[in-house]
């Protein structure tokens, strides 16, 4: 489904009109989720006054669900997402040959978007959204959020959903197999997530004859979206290594602001 108004565009001026009251959530309440996410891509595109993130989530049923007691009772794939600050421009699923149809094939609510369990179950478990974002208006420095010069991210506890859709809960332990930032070159050449630097360089993308660079980052282990982390700037390196008591060489580098 793509379409140039954001397809959460009216429940977000709805949330923006009448904001909802805060919701004490208690331990015992959480349930299970029907279905949650093992593996996930993302694309950041950085540019003034506009981030674009696309994800690409691998979709499995919760093997550890029980007694068919599921969070809400929601048949489903639900995702956490702040409608009022992320703009839901495109969502597919991958096997689903025609355009998903809100309130058929998924429904959004205040901070929800649920994929229901039939189109999953006749998909290949593949959901994929590009969304847009505004860092730099990003005041409460929750999600990701533009400090001085440079991109940061705050994810925990619950800062995630202010960067995509994403089942945004310590419980849910999934791969970030890939997560690509692009940002320009001269401004950001420092580009910054979890795990291990995989790739870097140039790319097109840029205005006016900007450059443009690119960081390609894998983390192996599984963690919840609260960990998640990533800065673009203009920064200084001290690097060393270590050498592991098998004999691996592992690189250090610690990153700061040049004048630090």
């Amino acid at each position: 489904t793509m379409t140039s108004i954001p397809l959460n565009a009216a429940l977000a001026a709805e949330t923006k009109a009448n904001p909802p009251k805060s919701v004490e959530v208690i331990r015992l309440q959480y349930a299970p989720l029907n279905y949650v996410v093992s593996k996930v891509s993302l694309d950041f595109k950085l540019y003034t006054g506009r981030t674009i993130v696309e994800s690409v989530l691998t979709v499995t049923a919760n093997n550890d669900l029980q007694n068919g007691e599921s969070d809400g009772g929601e048949d489903g794939l639900v995702l956490d997402g702040e409608e009022a600050t992320v703009k839901l421009l495109e969502l597919s699923v991958d096997g689903c040959e025609e355009a998903l149809v809100a309130d058929v094939d998924y429904v959004l609510k205040p901070g929800k978007l649920i994929i229901k369990g039939d189109t999953l179950r006749r998909s290949k478990m593949i959901v994929r959204t590009t969304v847009e974002i505004v860092p730099e208006d990003n005041t409460q420095l929750s999600g990701l959020y533009k400090s001085g010069d440079m991109y940061c991210t705050q994810c925990e506890a619950e800062g995630f959903r202010r960067i995509t859709y994403y089942p945004d809960r310590p419980d849910v332990m999934a791969t970030f197999e890939q997560v690509r930032v692009e940002a320009n070159a001269k401004d950001f050449p420092v580009l910054l997530s979890n795990g291990n630097l995989v790739k870097e360089g140039m790319c097109d993308g840029g205005t006016n004859g900007d450059k443009r660079k690119f960081a390609v980052w894998s983390d192996p282990f599984p963690k919840p979206s609260y960990l998640f982390a990533l800065v673009a700037g203009d920064l200084g390196c001290l690097e060393d290594s270590f050498t592991t008591m098998s004999g691996r060489n592992v690189a250090l580098r610690f990153y700061s602001e040049h004048k630090n």
